[in-house]
């Protein structure tokens, strides 16, 4: 039998939530050329999951002494990764910036980490650079490493949320009788409003508002468009259902609220009738 000395080190995990899991798999983490060269000569493995990677060592002396030899020989105390992204929407659906072009970096030895019995949540560093050739960059210091058994680092990522926005165009001349989208989990529309959209058309607006509802891969909310009247609603009887089930946001297409100043995100939806 062969027997393996491969022991965990550390461990690197991305969440985020937006996705259903909780798990964020569109973030790939590359060792640059440096700490890949020293992952193949010193007999590093990387063991690829879902969102992240766990790191082994195959060493017959402790890791202390390999991680010494190590920063003695190469002068460089720490692994780095270069962060890939390949979800094109990433930004869209994320609490980013909206407008924000450049890199995030994180450092285990960040002072406003949190450190919870090895678990690590790295904090995020935007770094403004009008041409990135990467999401991020991740440093993970020999020393940190040694401090805990095996840590875990996390990247923890927030849904964005938006105000959601139903544009209404009535092509066929669909009977409207005072139109409302029913209210859902307390989230109430505002509408409608007549407005022109970008192609010239006419069309009724209903918006959340004030509400600014959180993105999610797998819809969460489901409203109807219908038909109400006061005679309806004084006998009681269920508005008419125009649409069941609205469409959720197309998470590549945001908008800008103007009047704005804190660049607040839309979620425009159109609808023909």
């Amino acid at each position: 039998m062969i027997q393996s000395n491969y022991i965990q080190i550390f461990s690197i995990a991305a969440y985020h939530t937006f996705f259903d899991n909780g798990k964020c798999n569109c973030l790939h983490f590359i060792p640059n050329h440096t700490t890949d060269k020293t992952l193949k000569k010193f007999g590093f493995k990387m063991n690829l999951v879902s969102n992240g990677f766990d790191l082994y060592s195959n060493t017959k002396s402790s890791l202390s002494d390999l991680l010494n030899y190590i920063s003695t020989t190469t002068q460089q105390n720490y692994f780095e990764f270069d962060i890939k992204c390949s979800n094109p929407n990433f930004i869209l659906f994320t609490t980013l910036p909206i407008n924000w072009i450049g890199a995030i970096t994180y450092s285990s030895q960040d002072p406003k980490n949190i450190n919870n019995n090895g678990k690590i949540i790295l904090n995020q560093t935007l770094e403004n650079k009008p041409i990135s050739s990467h999401f991020g960059h991740l440093k993970i210091y020999f020393e940190d490493i040694l401090t805990a058994h095996s840590p875990l680092f996390k990247i923890n990522f927030t849904a964005r949320a938006t105000q959601w926005q139903y544009y209404f165009i009535n092509k066929n001349a669909v009977q409207l009788n005072n139109p409302s989208i029913t209210e859902k989990e307390n989230i109430h529309f505002d509408g409608p409003q007549n407005v022109t959209i970008q192609t010239g058309e006419s069309a009724l607006l209903f918006t959340s508002n004030k509400t600014y509802i959180t993105l999610s891969e797998k819809p969460k909310y489901k409203f109807d468009l219908v038909n109400s009247s006061s005679s309806a609603n004084q006998n009681n009887i269920k508005p008419k259902v125009i649409i069941k089930g609205l469409p959720c946001p197309d998470v590549s297409r945001v908008g800008i609220i103007e009047n704005s100043d804190q660049n607040e995100v839309a979620s425009p939806m159109y609808i023909y009738l």
